[in-house]
Order: structure tokens, then sequence, then C-alpha cells
């Protein structure tokens, strides 16, 4: 059987009561979220979201990584030093390394102008430096970079353990040249 309207059996709410019991179940919804974000971690696999720290923010006194276009003798960048490289470079860069020598290192590269600021190659895959060098270095050519990173300016941090401070620390530059006009 029908019942007649305005039976209805239930809570009667003013659409005042309504408009105050609307807010009060969207700050529940907002603390509820907020609290599991804070207990989850945010991002799905339990590691806090957020930068990685530097060395500077460690307060350690990072090493600084030297740039230029190629390696001397003794495998570390020699006297053409530059922190600003073009497609036609060779891209080296080198720090002192502590003794022994790691086998591999980590390397991560942070855009820092030029285009979004974001992390372009973290430090998860580990880089085998140079043989046989009294520092830490490698050599790859500027265009490499370029095509991967786009142009810009970069920092770059240099990791012996991925999950501690960084060991070296050091800010580079790529550019692209503007192209010719082909006006005459």
């Amino acid at each position: 059987m029908a019942r007649a309207p305005g039976n209805e059996r239930g809570l009667r709410l003013s659409p005042r009561q309504r408009t105050i019991a609307g807010w009060v179940a969207a700050i529940a919804l907002i603390i509820g979220v907020a609290v599991a974000f804070r207990v989850l971690g945010g991002n799905a696999d339990g590691i806090t979201v957020g930068p990685s720290a530097t060395a500077s923010d460690s307060g350690a006194d990072p090493r600084v990584i030297a740039f230029g276009t190629a390696l001397g003798a003794d495998d570390a960048v020699g006297a053409e030093t530059t922190n600003r490289f073009t497609a036609g470079d060779t891209f080296a860069y080198s720090v002192d390394g502590p003794s022994p020598l790691p086998v591999a290192v980590y390397v991560e590269v942070r855009r820092t102008g030029g285009g979004p600021a974001e992390t372009v190659q973290a430090a998860t895959e580990q880089r085998v430096p140079q043989e046989r060098a009294p520092a830490i270095a490698f050599v790859v050519p500027a265009v490499d970079l370029i095509d991967k990173f786009g142009a810009g300016e970069y920092l770059m941090l240099l990791y012996l353990d991925a999950d501690e401070a960084p060991y070296a620390e050091g800010a580079f530059e790529l550019v692209v040249p503007p192209s010719p006009s082909g006006d005459s």
C-alpha cells in the first residue's frame, strides 16, 4: 500500500540544517583524506612524498663536481673547464672520489631553469665511472644530454648510495644555439 506524501519516517532537516550538515560532512571527508595521506605516505608505496635532500640540506659540505670538455691525464676534468655545453661539445665531469673508489654511483639531474623545475634523471640506476680513475669521472656527448633533457639549467647530484645524502653536486647548462635564418 502506498503512503501518503508527508508521512515518511526519517530525519527532517530544514534548508539551514542541510547546509550545515553538508559542510560538516565535507570537513570530515577532508580530515579523513589528510589522515590517510599522512599515515599511508601519499604515493601509494608508503614512502613519504617530498624533494630528495641535497648535501647542503643535510648540513654536510658536498664536494663540487667539475665540468669540462675533456678529462685530463689523471682522468679528472682538465684545464678546459666550463659548465655550458652545446650539441658539438663533449660533456665531461669529475669529482674527487673517496678511497677506495666506488664501483658504481648514482646520478640525479634536476632542471632548475629554462623549463619546468623537475627531476629529469632520478638517482635509481647505477652508473659505472671511468676505469682506473683517481676521481669519479664520466664523459658523454653533450648532444645526448640535450636530446634527453632539452636546453636549460641543471643541478647534478652524485650519490655513493642512493639512500644517503649526495656526495657531490654541481650546476651546468645545456644550450641549443638559435638556428641560422634563411634570409640573405
